[in-house]
């Protein structure tokens, strides 16, 4: 049996270039890798109980991360320009297992040995600033994903 993963040392980072890459400061979740596949119907006119359906392209979903703002971070600037740019880049969530950061190649994120992650594209599809009293400056981004998430559970 395999051990769980514990969500403390968590990162989110995107390639900002073909070998470059950069962490969304003080994420504090991040939910949505999933969506549905679609359904084609491949009924006929001789069924008489029930529609017959095979599955047919996945929809990729919307990733939300939240974090908190902190004052003169450039990746939070970053993460407001990406919005404004509408650009698809690489992302990649990896695991507390180990300190590695995660590299670039051709402006994809990689695996990293030791780390489990999930890979995906998408662009920054929203930046939104919650203020509230008695608290921080809160943000949450909201990723479109385009296509499959690349997923490595089996760190080596």
């Amino acid at each position: 049996m395999g051990t769980v993963i514990k969500s403390q040392g968590t990162d989110l980072y995107w390639a900002t270039g073909p070998t470059a890459v950069a962490r969304v400061v003080c994420a504090t979740g991040i939910t949505g890798l999933g969506g549905p596949r679609s359904q084609i119907n491949t009924s006929c006119l001789d069924n008489t109980e029930d529609e017959t359906f095979v599955g047919g392209l996945g929809t990729p979903g919307q990733v939300t991360v939240p974090f908190n703002i902190h004052k003169g971070e450039t990746a939070h600037e970053d993460l407001i320009a990406l919005k404004a740019s509408g650009a698809s880049v690489s992302w990649g969530i990896y695991s507390s297992d180990a300190a590695t950061v995660p590299t670039a190649v051709a402006s994809v994120m990689q695996t990293v040995v030791g780390r489990v992650s999930a890979r995906f594209t998408g662009y920054v599809a929203d930046f939104n600033l919650d203020v509230a009293g008695n608290d921080i400056w809160k943000g949450t981004i909201t990723i479109q994903r385009s296509g499959p998430v690349l997923w490595d559970l089996l760190t080596a």
